[in-house]
Order: C-alpha cells, then sequence, then structure tokens
C-alpha cells in the first residue's frame, strides 16, 4: 500500500478482494493520491466506515465509487454524499445500509449511477427518496433487493424518465401493472433486467416492448414466456442486440423464427435449457449474421445438421456453448472448423464427437483459446494427445477431466504449460466408450 500511495498521479485504482486491505492502508492511499477519480475496494471486508470518512475527506475528485459488500453502514453514505463531483456508486450486498442511508447520500452530489442490489434493507421509499433528489441518474440496478416494486418508486421513475438508460430488477417480484408503468414512463430505456422476476408474462412483455430504442433485455428464469413474448419483442425491438431466455422452457422454433423477422442485430443470445429448441430454430438462427455470442446448453434436440446451420450463417460467432447437447456429433465439428474462423471459447462438454473430430478443429481454428471438454466419452486418450498436440499451442485455457492427467504425455503437458495454457481439471472419473 505504501507504493501505491506513492503513485500522487494515480486516477483509477481496483483492490477487489485484497482481503487484507484495512482502513489504514485506504487511509495511505488516499492521503498519497488525492486526485483519485475512479476506486474500487469490493470485497475488501476490512475496511469500515472510518476508512471510507477519511477517503471522502482526502479524494474530493472522486467520482466512482464500489464498496459493494463491505460491512459498512450509513455513516458511510453520509461521508460520500460530501463528494461533490461523485456520479457512480456501488453498494451491492452492503447488509447494514437502509434507506436513510440513501435518504443521506442525496444531498450535495448528482449520481448518475446507483447500485443497491442485494441490499435487503433497501426499499421502494429509500430509492424514491434518492431519485427525488438526483434528477440525471441514467442507470439503477435494484435486483435482489427491494421487498415489492412500490407506486412511490414507479412514480418517481417518470421523473428521469428522460435519462433513465439502464434499469435492472433481477429477482423482484413484478405484476403486468409495474411494466406497464416502468414502459410509459421510460421511453429511453436501453437495458432492462428481468431474470428469475415472478409475473413476467406474454403480457407484460406487450408493454415493454414500447420500450422501442432496447437493446440489452435479460428475461431469464421467466418461466411463463412463449413464443407470443419473441413475437412482441420481434415486432418492437429492432435495436435488440443482447437477450437472455435461460430455461424458458416454453420458446420453441416458431417463437425463434418470429424474434430474428425483426431482431436482426442481435449479437448475444442464451438459449441454455431451452429444450424444445431444434435445427428448424437453429436455421432461423443462422440469419444472425452479427451473431457472436451463442448459449445452448442442453438443448437435447439438435444435432450437427443445426450446428451447421449456425456455422454457414453466422461467420462473426466468437463464444459457443454446446454443453450437454447430447447429439451434436462430428459432423458439427466439421462444419465449425470450415465456417467459424473467428471462434474463440468454445464448450462441447459431454457432446458426442470423436477424436478425429476434435483433431481436425483444434487443428484447424487459429483463433481458439479457450476450450471446455470434460466427458467426451468417445474420444480416448489418444484422440485428446493428438488434438491437443494439434492446438500448436495456441489454446489458453482448458478444463479437462483429471483422469487424463496422469495419462497424457509428460512432453505435451509440458508443452501446453510453456504456452501459457492454464489448464483446469475436473476431479471426476475418466470415462471412455471407443
Amino acid at each position: 500500500m505504501a507504493a501505491l500511495a506513492a503513485a500522487a498521479g494515480l486516477r483509477e485504482l481496483v483492490m477487489d478482494k485484497c482481503l487484507g486491505v484495512t482502513d489504514v492502508g485506504l487511509a495511505k492511499v488516499a492521503v498519497g493520491c488525492p486526485g483519485l477519480r475512479r476506486l474500487s475496494v469490493k470485497w475488501c471486508r476490512e475496511i469500515s466506515d472510518i476508512g471510507i470518512e477519511l477517503l471522502a475527506k482526502k479524494c474530493p475528485d472522486l467520482r466512482s465509487i464500489d464498496i459493494s459488500y463491505l460491512k459498512v453502514s450509513n455513516e458511510s453514505l453520509r461521508s460520500l454524499s460530501t463528494l461533490k463531483k461523485l456520479e457512480d456508486i456501488a453498494i451491492v450486498g452492503c447488509l447494514f445500509i437502509d434507506d436513510d442511508g440513501l435518504q443521506m447520500l442525496s444531498a450535495g452530489n448528482s449520481l448518475q449511477s446507483i447500485d443497491v442490489s442485494r441490499c435487503h434493507h433497501v426499499t421502494s421509499q429509500g430509492l424514491a427518496l434518492l431519485i427525488d433528489s438526483q434528477r440525471f441518474i441514467q442507470k439503477i440496478n435494484a435486483g435482489h433487493s427491494l421487498h415489492e416494486i412500490e407506486t412511490c418508486f414507479l412514480s418517481k421513475l417518470s421523473t428521469i424518465g428522460e435519462t433513465l438508460t439502464v434499469l435492472r430488477l433481477d429477482g423482484l417480484e413484478i405484476f403486468v401493472s409495474n411494466l406497464q408503468a416502468i414502459a410509459d414512463s421510460c421511453k429511453n430505456l436501453v437495458e432492462i433486467g428481468l431474470s428469475k422476476c415472478n409475473g413476467v408474462t406474454d403480457d407484460a412483455l406487450q408493454h415493454l416492448t414500447s420500450c422501442s430504442e432496447l437493446q440489452i433485455l435479460k428475461l431469464g428464469l421467466c418461466s411463463s414466456i412463449s413464443d407470443k413474448g419473441l413475437v412482441y419483442i420481434g415486432s418492437n425491438c429492432a435495436k435488440l442486440v443482447e437477450l437472455d431466455l435461460y430455461r424458458c422452457s416454453a420458446i420453441t422454433d416458431e417463437g425463434l423464427a418470429a424474434l430474428v423477422r425483426g431482431c436482426k442485430k442481435i449479437r448475444m443470445l442464451n438459449l441454455r435449457y431451452c429444450t424444445q429448441i431444434t435445427d428448424a430454430g437453429l436455421k432461423h438462427l443462422s440469419t444472425l449474421e452479427e451473431l457472436t455470442n451463442l448459449e445452448m446448453r442442453c438443448l437435447v434436440r439438435i444435432t450437427g445438421i443445426g450446428i451447421t446451420s449456425i456455422a454457414v450463417g453466422c461467420p462473426s460467432l466468437i463464444e459457443l456453448d454446446l454443453k450437454r447437447c447430447y447429439s451434436v456429433d462430428d459432423a458439427g465439428l466439421w462444419a465449425l472448423s470450415r465456417y467459424s474462423q473467428n471462434l474463440r471459447q468454445l464448450t462441447i462438454s459431454y457432446c458426442q464427437v470423436t477424436g478425429l473430430g476434435l483433431c481436425h478443429l483444434l487443428g484447424t481454428l487459429r483463433c481458439l483459446q479457450d476450450v471446455k471438454m470434460v466427458h467426451l466419452s468417445w474420444v480416448s486418450i489418444e484422440g485428446f494427445e493428438m488434438a491437443l498436440r494439434a492446438s500448436c499451442g495456441r489454446l489458453k485455457k482448458l478444463k479437462l477431466l483429471g483422469g487424463l492427467r496422469s495419462v497424457l504425455s509428460p512432453e505435451l503437458l509440458q508443452m501446453l504449460q510453456a504456452c501459457g495454457c492454464r489448464v483446469r481439471w475436473l476431479d471426476k472419473p475418466l470415462v471412455y466408450k471407443g
């Protein structure tokens, strides 16, 4: 900390999970670096209200601070309220902060972003008071915190409707009327998080999709959403670039067809555990030329035919998750090898691929750096050996069964280490069917 304190010109500092940092260490930084503008001390559990108070006194130019998961109280927010230039504050999981602290924070600064997620003693009333004094807030994250969304909070949202672009309410109890009020008040929303929200239905999405500027929509674990909801999204959200449908198990191929007709700019799509999707659905997705990230874990009905459609139609693909897609075989890997030249991260654990397909894949894709290939029971030890050698040292991260560690050649393991490849060995028995 003394060395950091000597960097008088320091403007940004991230010390997340530096568990040994105390109030004394933070004080040294604050005194030595008075021009500090951005600071994150997330999970530095030895820092208390005393350290935050001194920081606020010594670093008046602070614009952004993250004190998430610290054992601080409302007194820290009282101290931070004196920072006239403060724009961004994150207090995730600060269990001793409540509405009184938010009221203290509301005085004296011009906040643009606040994250109170997992603050279990913060309520709608506290956020409403804060919004009432902060008319230029752009981002609010209240996920997994509010016991319920009350009228007082919804009414205050209308006062920042012109500036608010990001609203995350993940894990809360949501009603159709709530989303209707949000959609009516906040027409400029670019991102909304509703993952794990009970009450998000197709009818709720009909209201929400009137926010035509939406680019990021997170609906994971909203099990009431069906193809009808995707019709609303596809018809109204042409600017969408990221969509999370994790475990929305009622979604079918028809829903994907409706989605891609209107949302041509999607780059990131999470379809994990949407188990009704088949190769026909992937054929629809293949029209998304800008798609870079696709998660399809446990889509048990897709095969190499669907993967071929994706590989041919989505040349920009960077990350692909096929874990537990049990019917994906070498045909899918051959297609990826030929058409997905930009692929950097791939998960194929539990797929029915062989050593030949794996060897061709790792030997062909020059950009591939991160591969998770656990429980490939049709790949022999020799198949793994040849495939990893074919990668020519390009891989930087691997996930393999721990049983392979003792049977792969020492020369190969040394080569991987010398090339900077980090291997995560999974402690499960080695199974081979070949």
